[in-house]
């Protein structure tokens, strides 16, 4: 059996299933380069998934609820105390049973839960695993994280807005689609960024506050976060030669980059209009855009309006810098922590001559001689290690709940990321003695509800990973009490945890 074969169907894929080794054998790195077309349809459980709109507005919507729901129980809405002459135990429940800790797990938990499972059954049917890989990748690239409270249900429509459309073309597309979308501006606090001598700057009540239902954050100046991170994490890296003056002068040029969502626009206003995906969410507001040209990185920038702001966007994603970061990450998270730096090359090269075609850029990792070394490289993360289990084992289909469990036992919750950059891509920081414990507990409970007389684990394994299943492992699993016990050896196993 082809090692290539268990390498593409491994490495570059999201794990192989039953047969698929033995078909791909006879031309592994073509089977790869098929994959690298745009989606034609959705895929059908991210099809269900609510309008990028409901996502924007669900967290307001809740806010609204809990502020009827807090003076029903006697609460300021603004500060979320009890009005006066009310006992401190209406916050957290006490006597009222008033809780908005419960509150938003019981709205929020269950939408996420349905979010994340999509993304699971997204990932085990599909036929184009390193496409789907490659969406995981610039999710974690471009991050919007749902531990900010407010931005919880909108990690979904922003994979599906911004990362798939994007994923096989040009990448400063992906980074102005990303820039754009109401979510990442929501995230990073840019809609709330605005220009010192703008009108709104100059005269705050422009803005002054409406007649909400609910404390919510007001117009506070100049926000860098969006500028710094589209520098630091998305484009050029840190330490590439860009200054804090740089970030400060790249924040003026996109304020007024906002969200033409609720309560910022009537909600009937943006059905009528037909503006409910991440495109029609965007506004620009020029009362809030710093006037005036900007200099970054030497290069001055007279353009007008949201033109500036574009203008940046695209020096920045053809600057040499950004193309050794990215090929740095990407070869990094398909090959191997440290990848090969003629590899890394190659491929910022490609980057360079194509204008950041990403397609030619997985064509030179996917070619590049040290992409299928026969060692494998990289430790599987808690989520592609069970997406790789499920598809290895067609009778594993949990429910959203476990699902959830399992993920959040070996420490990672997907769309979930403790920050904007995104969660780790290198071995180390998966391998904790707890972390590796809680893996080998789950494949003992989930080799428990599988494993039944007719399975047989060795085959199971030297099916899905070919030579890479040592014989050590096989002889283990071969040496096993009971089917269930030589499915646990196979699933906690050195070589299906790497690839």
């Amino acid at each position: 059996m082809s090692i290539d074969a268990a390498i593409a169907t491994n490495r570059f894929g999201l794990g192989a299933r039953p047969g698929d080794v033995a078909d791909v054998a006879n031309d592994p790195k073509g089977w790869l380069i098929a994959q690298l077309t745009p989606e034609r349809e959705l895929p059908d459980p991210l099809r269900a998934l609510p309008s990028t709109a409901d996502d924007m507005g669900a967290f307001f919507k809740w806010v609204r609820q809990i502020a009827a729901d807090a003076r029903t129980h006697g609460m300021d809405p603004y500060k979320l105390k009890p009005e006066a002459g009310m006992r401190d135990s209406a916050m957290t429940g006490g006597d009222s049973g008033f809780s908005i800790e419960r509150e938003y797990v019981k709205t929020f938990i269950p939408r996420y839960a349905v979010a994340v499972k999509a993304r699971f059954d997204t990932s085990v049917q599909t036929e184009r695993p390193f496409f789907e890989r490659l969406v995981h990748f610039w999710v974690n690239h471009f991050v919007v994280s749902g531990a900010k409270p407010g931005a919880i249900a909108m990690p979904p429509s922003f994979e599906r807005d911004v990362i798939r459309p994007n994923v096989t073309g040009r990448f400063v597309d992906m980074l102005l689609a990303s820039t754009k979308h109401p979510a990442m501006l929501f995230y990073l606090d840019n809609f709330r960024s605005v220009g010192p001598n703008s009108k709104v700057g100059r005269n705050p009540s422009l803005r002054a506050r409406r007649d909400q239902p609910f404390a919510v954050p007001q117009q506070t100046g100049l926000n860098e976060n969006l500028a710094r991170e589209i520098m630091e994490l998305q484009t050029m890296g840190v330490r590439s030669g860009y200054t804090q003056a740089d970030v400060t002068s790249f924040a003026r040029v996109i304020t007024g980059w906002t969200i033409a969502s609720p309560p910022r626009v009537p909600f009937y206003r943006l059905v009528l209009q037909g503006r409910l995906n991440g495109k029609g969410l965007f506004e620009f507001d020029d009362e809030e855009h710093e006037p005036g040209s900007q200099t970054i990185m030497g290069k001055r920038y007279d353009e007008a309006g949201v033109d500036q702001g574009e203008a940046v966007l695209h020096d920045l994603a053809a600057h040499p810098a950004t193309a050794h970061f990215i090929a740095t990450k990407l070869a990094r998270h398909f090959v191997a922590d440290d990848p090969p730096p003629e590899m890394v090359e190659a491929m910022a090269g490609a980057f360079l001559a194509t204008g950041g075609d990403l397609k030619s850029v997985y064509v030179q990792m996917v070619k590049s001689a040290g992409a299928f070394r026969p060692e494998a490289q990289k430790f599987k993360t808690p989520e592609e290690y069970v997406i790789s289990a499920a598809r290895a084992l067609p009778d594993y289909r949990p429910d959203a709940a476990s699902l959830l469990r399992a993920y959040r036992s070996m420490g990672q919750a997907p769309y979930n990321p403790p920050g904007p950059n995104g969660w780790p891509d290198i071995a180390a920081e998966w391998l904790g003695a707890d972390a590796v414990w809680k893996r080998f507990e789950w494949a003992n409970q989930t080799s428990g509800s599988l494993a039944s007389s007719n399975l047989n684990p060795g085959a199971l394994g030297a099916d899905v990973l070919g030579p890479q299943l040592s014989a050590a492992t096989s002889q283990a699993i071969a040496r096993a009490q009971s089917p269930q016990q030589g499915l646990t050896l196979l699933l906690a196993s050195p070589e299906f945890q790497r690839r």
